[in-house]
Formats: C-alpha cells, structure tokens, sequence
C-alpha cells in the first residue's frame, strides 16, 4: 500500500524537496536571528508621505480608496 503523503513521487524526489527545504531553512534561520537580535523590520510596502510607514490596514484603505476613486471617476 503507498503512502498516501508522497502524492505519488518517487522517493527520490521526495529526499530532493526535503534537501531544498533543509538548505532553505538553513540560509533563512541565521537572517531571521540576526534581524531580530538587531531590531530590523521588513515592511512590504513603501513608506508613503510624511509620516513615513502606516499600519497595513490603513495602507490597504488608503490605496482601496484611491483604486475605487479612479474606478467610479470614469
């Protein structure tokens, strides 16, 4: 009976994700303890006007508004 958790790959396939993933981890972890030992913060979106960075709430208001204006503009 298969393994229904391989979703029918060979195992060799199986060992190469494993790999990828293991390496992956491996590269991340370090970055992710560095930053947070040294306070950075990754933000994915641009710090817009003069105060800099909002919340990603009024991030996504601020541009849900401007996309709906330009929509029912035309």
């Amino acid at each position: 009976m298969e393994n229904r958790l391989t979703h029918g790959l060979r195992k060799d396939e199986i060992w190469s994700c494993r790999f990828v993933w293991m390496v992956c981890f491996a590269v991340l972890l370090p970055v992710a303890i560095v930053a947070r030992l040294s306070g950075w913060r990754w933000r994915p979106w641009s710090a817009g006007g003069k105060s800099g960075y909002g919340s990603a709430i009024e991030e996504a208001s601020s541009i849900s508004a401007t996309i709906a204006g330009t929509v029912f503009s035309q």
